[in-house]
Protein backbone atom coordinates (compact mmCIF):
# COMPACT_ATOMS: atom_id res chain seq x y z
CA UNK A 1 0.00 0.00 0.00
CA UNK A 2 1.30 3.04 -0.99
CA UNK A 3 1.41 5.96 1.87
CA UNK A 4 2.14 9.47 1.15
CA UNK A 5 4.52 11.51 3.29
CA UNK A 6 1.38 13.89 4.53
CA UNK A 7 -0.35 11.20 5.64
CA UNK A 8 2.08 9.55 7.71
CA UNK A 9 3.12 12.68 9.10
CA UNK A 10 -0.44 13.48 10.34
CA UNK A 11 -0.30 9.93 12.11
CA UNK A 12 2.65 10.98 13.40
CA UNK A 13 0.89 14.01 14.81
CA UNK A 14 -2.09 12.15 15.76
CA UNK A 15 0.31 9.27 17.81
CA UNK A 16 1.62 12.51 20.10
CA UNK A 17 -1.24 14.47 20.45
CA UNK A 18 -4.45 13.17 20.15
CA UNK A 19 -6.61 11.92 23.28
CA UNK A 20 -8.77 9.55 21.30
CA UNK A 21 -7.73 5.63 21.43
CA UNK A 22 -10.12 5.01 18.30
CA UNK A 23 -7.57 7.56 16.64
CA UNK A 24 -4.14 5.92 17.87
CA UNK A 25 -4.71 2.91 17.06
CA UNK A 26 -5.39 3.71 13.45
CA UNK A 27 -2.61 5.62 13.33
CA UNK A 28 -0.36 3.16 14.71
CA UNK A 29 -1.97 0.65 12.14
CA UNK A 30 -1.19 3.06 9.44
CA UNK A 31 2.60 3.56 11.27
CA UNK A 32 3.53 0.09 11.53
CA UNK A 33 1.68 -0.84 7.28
CA UNK A 34 4.51 2.68 6.39
CA UNK A 35 7.44 0.99 8.80
CA UNK A 36 7.16 -2.51 7.19
CA UNK A 37 7.49 -1.10 3.91
CA UNK A 38 11.60 0.01 4.68
CA UNK A 39 11.60 -3.73 5.04
CA UNK A 40 12.09 -5.22 2.17
CA UNK A 41 14.39 -1.84 0.71
CA UNK A 42 16.45 -2.56 4.20
CA UNK A 43 17.23 -6.14 2.95
CA UNK A 44 18.31 -5.03 -0.56
CA UNK A 45 20.61 -2.03 0.73
CA UNK A 46 22.19 -4.48 3.56
CA UNK A 47 22.65 -7.21 0.48
CA UNK A 48 24.66 -4.77 -1.73
CA UNK A 49 26.72 -3.78 1.19
CA UNK A 50 27.73 -7.09 2.07
CA UNK A 51 28.64 -7.77 -2.23
CA UNK A 52 30.70 -4.43 -1.68
CA UNK A 53 32.71 -5.64 1.18
CA UNK A 54 33.51 -8.79 0.07
CA UNK A 55 34.07 -7.79 -3.22
CA UNK A 56 36.68 -5.17 -1.52
CA UNK A 57 38.36 -7.60 1.15
CA UNK A 58 36.91 -6.00 3.69
CA UNK A 59 35.98 -8.12 7.01
CA UNK A 60 33.51 -6.62 8.80
CA UNK A 61 33.23 -7.04 12.64
CA UNK A 62 29.59 -7.03 12.50
CA UNK A 63 26.65 -6.15 10.20
CA UNK A 64 23.04 -5.92 11.70
CA UNK A 65 19.46 -4.24 10.31
CA UNK A 66 16.52 -2.65 12.68
CA UNK A 67 13.05 -1.15 11.93
CA UNK A 68 13.30 1.74 14.07
CA UNK A 69 10.90 0.95 17.15
CA UNK A 70 7.82 2.60 18.07
CA UNK A 71 9.53 3.80 21.27
CA UNK A 72 11.98 5.67 20.08
CA UNK A 73 9.71 6.93 16.98
CA UNK A 74 7.56 8.87 19.38
CA UNK A 75 10.39 9.85 21.99
CA UNK A 76 12.47 11.18 18.81
CA UNK A 77 9.22 13.46 17.55
CA UNK A 78 8.30 14.66 21.21
CA UNK A 79 12.45 15.57 21.09
CA UNK A 80 12.37 17.53 17.83
CA UNK A 81 8.91 19.55 17.58
CA UNK A 82 9.42 20.46 13.55
CA UNK A 83 10.07 16.71 12.61
CA UNK A 84 7.20 15.62 11.27
CA UNK A 85 7.12 11.50 10.51
CA UNK A 86 7.32 11.44 6.74
CA UNK A 87 10.67 13.38 7.29
CA UNK A 88 12.46 10.85 9.77
CA UNK A 89 15.22 9.04 7.98
CA UNK A 90 16.50 6.18 10.27
CA UNK A 91 12.97 4.04 10.20
CA UNK A 92 14.91 1.21 8.24
CA UNK A 93 18.74 1.03 9.49
CA UNK A 94 21.53 -1.16 9.34
CA UNK A 95 24.84 -1.01 10.11
CA UNK A 96 28.51 -1.85 9.58
CA UNK A 97 31.26 -2.21 12.83
CA UNK A 98 34.56 -2.27 11.02
CA UNK A 99 37.76 -3.65 12.38
CA UNK A 100 39.54 0.30 12.55
CA UNK A 101 39.79 3.48 10.84
CA UNK A 102 41.84 2.05 7.61
CA UNK A 103 39.13 -0.45 6.77
CA UNK A 104 36.18 2.58 7.76
CA UNK A 105 37.86 5.42 5.64
CA UNK A 106 38.27 2.50 2.54
CA UNK A 107 34.54 1.76 2.83
CA UNK A 108 33.35 5.37 3.02
CA UNK A 109 35.43 6.00 -0.17
CA UNK A 110 33.93 2.88 -2.17
CA UNK A 111 30.05 4.07 -0.48
CA UNK A 112 30.74 7.80 -1.94
CA UNK A 113 30.75 6.03 -5.73
CA UNK A 114 28.49 3.12 -5.85
CA UNK A 115 25.30 2.17 -5.57
CA UNK A 116 21.88 2.30 -7.34
CA UNK A 117 19.68 4.40 -5.19
CA UNK A 118 20.35 7.95 -4.41
CA UNK A 119 22.85 8.81 -1.63
CA UNK A 120 21.15 11.91 -0.20
CA UNK A 121 24.19 13.47 2.45
CA UNK A 122 26.79 12.06 4.59
CA UNK A 123 26.75 12.81 7.76
CA UNK A 124 30.54 12.62 9.24
CA UNK A 125 30.94 12.15 13.05
CA UNK A 126 33.67 10.61 13.17
CA UNK A 127 36.07 13.64 12.19
CA UNK A 128 33.46 15.52 14.04
CA UNK A 129 31.75 13.79 16.28
CA UNK A 130 28.79 14.77 18.22
CA UNK A 131 28.63 17.08 21.28
CA UNK A 132 28.55 13.50 23.41
CA UNK A 133 31.34 12.00 21.60
CA UNK A 134 29.23 9.73 19.58
CA UNK A 135 31.67 9.07 16.49
CA UNK A 136 29.83 7.21 13.16
CA UNK A 137 29.30 7.92 9.50
CA UNK A 138 26.08 8.24 8.53
CA UNK A 139 24.59 7.58 5.09
CA UNK A 140 20.80 8.20 3.79
CA UNK A 141 19.61 7.22 0.67
CA UNK A 142 16.32 7.54 -0.76
CA UNK A 143 15.48 4.08 -2.43
CA UNK A 144 14.45 3.81 -6.10
CA UNK A 145 12.14 1.33 -6.95
CA UNK A 146 9.36 0.88 -9.65
CA UNK A 147 7.51 -0.67 -6.58
CA UNK A 148 5.36 2.49 -5.54
CA UNK A 149 5.06 1.36 -1.52
CA UNK A 150 9.09 1.07 -2.05
CA UNK A 151 9.75 4.04 -4.39
CA UNK A 152 11.29 6.94 -2.55
CA UNK A 153 11.27 5.66 1.25
CA UNK A 154 14.69 7.07 2.97
CA UNK A 155 17.25 4.53 4.86
CA UNK A 156 20.42 4.65 7.20
CA UNK A 157 23.55 3.50 6.92
CA UNK A 158 25.61 3.83 9.94
CA UNK A 159 29.49 2.60 9.41
CA UNK A 160 32.08 2.75 12.68
CA UNK A 161 35.48 1.25 14.11
CA UNK A 162 35.17 -1.68 16.74
CA UNK A 163 36.04 0.64 19.36
CA UNK A 164 33.36 3.49 18.56
CA UNK A 165 31.06 0.63 18.33
CA UNK A 166 32.16 -0.64 21.93
CA UNK A 167 31.81 3.11 23.04
CA UNK A 168 28.38 3.46 21.86
CA UNK A 169 27.18 0.10 23.23
CA UNK A 170 28.09 1.11 26.70
CA UNK A 171 26.20 4.22 26.28
CA UNK A 172 23.17 2.40 25.50
CA UNK A 173 23.80 -0.04 28.57
CA UNK A 174 24.37 3.07 30.70
CA UNK A 175 21.29 4.48 29.53
CA UNK A 176 19.34 1.76 31.63
CA UNK A 177 21.02 2.90 34.89
CA UNK A 178 20.65 6.73 34.72
CA UNK A 179 17.13 5.69 32.73
CA UNK A 180 18.25 8.50 30.09
CA UNK A 181 19.02 9.26 26.79
CA UNK A 182 23.11 9.18 27.19
CA UNK A 183 23.59 9.52 23.52
CA UNK A 184 21.07 12.45 22.88
CA UNK A 185 23.13 14.11 25.61
CA UNK A 186 20.30 13.53 28.23
CA UNK A 187 21.36 12.47 31.75
CA UNK A 188 23.38 13.15 34.61
CA UNK A 189 26.34 15.49 34.02
CA UNK A 190 28.81 12.80 35.62
CA UNK A 191 28.17 10.35 33.26
CA UNK A 192 28.02 12.44 30.26
CA UNK A 193 31.54 13.82 30.83
CA UNK A 194 32.30 10.20 31.63
CA UNK A 195 31.48 9.26 28.27
CA UNK A 196 33.23 12.35 26.78
CA UNK A 197 36.48 11.90 28.26
CA UNK A 198 36.51 7.88 26.66
CA UNK A 199 35.30 9.08 23.51
CA UNK A 200 38.53 11.62 23.08
CA UNK A 201 40.86 8.89 24.26
CA UNK A 202 39.57 6.73 21.95
CA UNK A 203 40.20 8.98 19.37
CA UNK A 204 44.07 9.09 20.24
CA UNK A 205 44.22 5.56 20.19
CA UNK A 206 42.44 5.65 16.43
CA UNK A 207 44.71 8.96 15.59
CA UNK A 208 41.51 11.16 15.58
CA UNK A 209 40.61 14.23 16.42
CA UNK A 210 39.42 14.63 20.33
CA UNK A 211 36.30 16.53 21.34
CA UNK A 212 36.68 20.23 21.56
CA UNK A 213 36.67 20.52 25.20
CA UNK A 214 39.38 18.33 25.46
CA UNK A 215 41.90 20.28 22.96
CA UNK A 216 44.00 21.57 25.70
CA UNK A 217 44.76 18.49 27.54
CA UNK A 218 47.03 15.54 27.29
CA UNK A 219 47.07 12.28 26.67
CA UNK A 220 47.54 11.44 30.23
CA UNK A 221 45.47 14.23 31.88
CA UNK A 222 42.19 12.32 30.36
CA UNK A 223 43.78 9.05 31.31
CA UNK A 224 43.65 9.90 34.69
CA UNK A 225 40.04 11.87 34.83
CA UNK A 226 39.14 8.54 33.12
CA UNK A 227 40.45 6.56 36.11
CA UNK A 228 38.77 9.25 38.59
CA UNK A 229 35.49 9.01 36.99
CA UNK A 230 35.37 5.53 36.54
CA UNK A 231 36.02 5.30 40.26
CA UNK A 232 34.00 7.91 41.42
CA UNK A 233 30.35 6.46 39.34
CA UNK A 234 31.89 3.06 39.63
CA UNK A 235 31.45 2.26 36.25
CA UNK A 236 33.28 -1.06 35.76
CA UNK A 237 31.59 -2.70 38.78
CA UNK A 238 27.87 -1.37 37.25
CA UNK A 239 28.32 -2.86 34.23
CA UNK A 240 29.79 -5.95 34.92
CA UNK A 241 26.79 -6.11 37.07
CA UNK A 242 24.29 -5.50 34.51
CA UNK A 243 26.47 -7.71 32.11
CA UNK A 244 26.26 -10.73 34.24
CA UNK A 245 22.95 -10.33 35.84
CA UNK A 246 21.04 -10.43 32.80
CA UNK A 247 22.69 -13.48 31.92
CA UNK A 248 21.29 -15.46 34.74
CA UNK A 249 18.10 -13.50 34.67
CA UNK A 250 17.77 -15.12 31.03
CA UNK A 251 19.48 -18.55 32.30
CA UNK A 252 16.79 -19.16 35.06
CA UNK A 253 14.10 -17.29 33.98
CA UNK A 254 13.31 -15.00 36.73
CA UNK A 255 10.09 -13.41 36.75
CA UNK A 256 9.70 -9.73 37.38
CA UNK A 257 8.69 -5.96 36.54
CA UNK A 258 11.58 -4.69 38.46
CA UNK A 259 15.26 -6.31 39.34
CA UNK A 260 17.93 -5.12 42.27
CA UNK A 261 21.37 -6.81 40.84
CA UNK A 262 23.74 -6.38 43.66
CA UNK A 263 26.66 -7.44 43.42
CA UNK A 264 29.38 -8.47 45.53
CA UNK A 265 33.29 -7.44 43.90
CA UNK A 266 35.01 -9.30 46.65
CA UNK A 267 33.22 -12.26 46.60
CA UNK A 268 32.36 -12.03 42.85
CA UNK A 269 28.72 -13.09 43.97
CA UNK A 270 25.63 -11.37 42.31
CA UNK A 271 22.49 -11.58 43.69
CA UNK A 272 19.74 -10.90 42.01
CA UNK A 273 16.04 -9.73 43.48
CA UNK A 274 13.23 -9.53 41.61
CA UNK A 275 9.70 -7.98 42.44
CA UNK A 276 6.24 -7.40 40.49
CA UNK A 277 5.08 -4.10 39.38
CA UNK A 278 2.90 -3.67 42.53
CA UNK A 279 5.56 -4.31 44.96
CA UNK A 280 7.41 -1.23 43.40
CA UNK A 281 7.76 0.55 47.21
CA UNK A 282 9.14 -2.53 48.91
CA UNK A 283 11.54 -2.92 45.57
CA UNK A 284 12.48 0.94 46.50
CA UNK A 285 12.93 0.48 50.14
CA UNK A 286 15.27 -2.63 49.82
CA UNK A 287 17.75 -0.49 47.21
CA UNK A 288 17.84 1.85 49.69
CA UNK A 289 18.65 -0.55 52.26
CA UNK A 290 21.37 -2.43 50.29
CA UNK A 291 22.83 1.35 49.02
CA UNK A 292 23.16 2.14 52.66
CA UNK A 293 24.88 -0.90 53.35
CA UNK A 294 27.52 -1.13 50.71
CA UNK A 295 31.12 -0.43 51.40
CA UNK A 296 33.20 1.56 48.70
CA UNK A 297 35.07 -0.91 46.49
CA UNK A 298 33.19 -3.77 47.72
CA UNK A 299 29.88 -4.24 46.10
CA UNK A 300 27.83 -2.82 43.38
CA UNK A 301 23.96 -2.23 43.15
CA UNK A 302 21.42 -1.21 40.04
CA UNK A 303 17.83 -1.23 40.26
CA UNK A 304 16.11 -1.78 36.62
CA UNK A 305 12.59 -2.10 35.15
CA UNK A 306 12.69 -5.61 33.18
CA UNK A 307 10.96 -3.46 30.11
CA UNK A 308 14.04 -1.58 29.73
CA UNK A 309 16.07 -5.14 29.70
CA UNK A 310 13.30 -6.41 27.15
CA UNK A 311 13.13 -3.26 24.79
CA UNK A 312 17.43 -2.97 24.67
CA UNK A 313 17.64 -7.03 23.83
CA UNK A 314 14.94 -6.17 21.50
CA UNK A 315 16.49 -3.09 19.85
CA UNK A 316 20.06 -4.70 19.44
CA UNK A 317 19.93 -8.43 19.77
CA UNK A 318 23.45 -8.59 18.14
CA UNK A 319 25.37 -7.12 20.90
CA UNK A 320 22.55 -6.93 24.35
CA UNK A 321 24.68 -5.73 26.87
CA UNK A 322 28.15 -7.09 25.35
CA UNK A 323 30.59 -4.14 27.42
CA UNK A 324 33.12 -6.38 28.04
CA UNK A 325 35.61 -5.17 25.81
CA UNK A 326 34.88 -1.54 26.63
CA UNK A 327 35.48 -2.83 30.47
CA UNK A 328 38.78 -4.23 29.98
CA UNK A 329 40.16 -1.03 27.81
CA UNK A 330 39.12 0.83 31.20
CA UNK A 331 41.02 -1.58 32.89
CA UNK A 332 43.70 -0.77 30.68
CA UNK A 333 43.51 2.34 31.82
CA UNK A 334 43.48 2.42 35.30
CA UNK A 335 46.81 0.20 34.88
CA UNK A 336 48.63 2.54 33.06
CA UNK A 337 47.67 5.06 34.85
CA UNK A 338 49.24 3.84 38.08
CA UNK A 339 52.36 2.53 35.89
CA UNK A 340 52.72 6.15 35.05
CA UNK A 341 52.47 6.77 38.94
CA UNK A 342 55.13 4.81 39.44
CA UNK A 343 56.87 5.51 35.94
CA UNK A 344 56.41 9.43 34.84
CA UNK A 345 58.06 8.76 31.50
CA UNK A 346 55.51 6.34 30.42
CA UNK A 347 52.42 7.65 28.88
CA UNK A 348 51.77 4.69 26.32
CA UNK A 349 48.06 4.21 25.59
CA UNK A 350 47.73 0.34 25.18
Amino acid sequence: MLISKSKITKAGKILLTSKSQEEINEALELINMWRTNHLYPLNVLKNALIRLLTKNKITPILISQRLKRLESIEYKLDLNENMGLGGMQDIGGFRAVLKDTKDLFKLRKLLQTSGNHKLERIRDYVENPKYSGYRSIHFIYTYNSKIEKFNGLKLELQIRTKLQHNWATAVETAGIITKTSLKSSQGPDEWLDFFKVVSSLFAIKEKLPVLDEHSSLTMEELMFECEKQTEKLKVIDILTALRVSVKVVENKKFAGDYYIIHINIVEQVVQIMSFKHKEYEKASEKYLEIEKSIADNQSAVVFVASSSLKSLKKAYPSYFLDTSEFISVLERINANCEIIRKTPASKELS
